[in-house]
């Protein structure tokens, strides 16, 4: 049977905390009128981006504007009653009650004039800070009252992951830890943010803590609300012997790699190699690789065709040149360099 090898490597993996979250908008919030009125003009559309302080809706304030200018004169005139009452008061010419009577008067009216103008500038929304446009069903000529909800601002550009975890798991986490994670909307892309902060507090009722990592989000490719298949990487590391995952039989008997070990004949003196079945345990995968046990970092298994092998099955090794030189015999060693570990691995 003619097939390529793989060595076993010992590999530092650090350690896993598997972990469900959400991601949410570091900056998201409904954006609620403040005012009633009909809309006058509507300038945003759903998924558009605008920029902070840019002019989203434009309430009527026509009759806002006509008591303005009432509180404008009125205002003038206070202001012109004040100014001379207090000469007056200062020359000892009027009495200090109806220079305090002015003073009210024209505190009164400045205090009418700017309720007025704020009640305007609450007239036209503008959005907070950089965000895009959520779905809405606004129109002009449509009436809001005071507290009804104008449209959602999520600010994309980056995200927060939040995740519940044990609190078993605290004395393991820290500020700045890796979190990578899946979402179902994008399968096979893996994402990844950094924990910003720990809550201070473990939640009563399930015992968890919540944990937020931040995640960049140039491209707009998350989206606040999904669902995110987490896992953050500890300090931590541990020692494991690896595989290609393809180097592993899975069966309803258990898992099995086929071990290759170096035989010399008796008569010829030829060396060869045959194939001996080796249960083995596996663990998690990263990267195309399967951390096992039941096998020694060093020892050489084969790498395909195991459906054709039998115990002690006589194979030649495709790419044994490449392991020239470094090839184990008997209990099987370690190659020497990353490089000659690569070549065995190859497919």
């Amino acid at each position: 049977v003619h097939l390529n090898a793989a060595v076993a490597k010992a590999e530092a993996w650090p350690q896993h905390l598997a972990a469900i979250g959400s991601l949410r908008a570091r900056r998201g919030i409904d954006i609620r009128s403040e005012a009633d009125g009909v809309i006058r003009k509507l300038y945003i559309v759903p998924g558009q981006w605008i920029a902070a302080g840019e002019l989203m809706v434009e309430l009527d304030d026509t009759v806002d504007r006509a008591t303005l200018k009432s509180a404008d004169v009125r205002l003038q005139k206070a202001r012109r009653d004040f100014e001379r009452d207090r000469a007056l008061f200062e020359r000892e010419l009027v009495s200090e009650d109806q220079f305090e009577s002015s003073r009210s008067e024209y505190e009164s009216a400045q205090a009418f004039y700017d309720e007025t103008q704020g009640i305007i500038d609450k007239k036209s929304i503008r959005a907070p800070f950089d965000s895009s446009i959520g779905i809405h069903n606004l129109a002009e000529g449509h009436y809001l009252s005071r507290g009804d909800s104008v449209v959602s601002l999520q600010d994309l550009d980056a995200l927060y992951l939040d995740m519940k975890l044990p609190e078993k798991e605290l004395e393991n986490l820290r500020l700045g830890q890796q979190v990578m994670f899946t979402v179902p909307s994008h399968p096979g892309r893996t994402y990844t943010g950094m924990i910003r902060f720990i809550d201070v507090q473990v939640q009563a009722t399930t015992r968890n803590v919540l944990v937020r990592a931040e995640v960049e989000n140039g491209d707009h490719e998350l989206l606040p609300g999904m669902f995110a298949d987490a896992t953050v990487v500890l300090n931590q590391s541990h020692e494991v012997v690896t595989l290609p995952r393809t180097a592993v039989a899975f069966t309803l008997y258990g898992e099995t790699v086929y071990l290759l070990q170096e035989d010399t004949e008796a008569k010829t003196g030829t060396k060869t190699w045959k194939a001996f079945r080796q249960p083995v345990k596996s663990g998690e995968t990263r990267d195309g690789r399967l951390a096992v046990t039941g096998l020694e970092a060093g020892q050489l298994v084969a790498l395909d065709t195991q459906h054709r092998l039998l115990e002690g099955s006589p194979v030649v090794i495709e790419n044994l040149a490449a392991l020239e030189g470094n090839t184990p015999t008997g209990d099987a060693k370690t190659p020497t360099t990353d490089k000659e570990q690569s070549a065995a691995e190859a497919e």
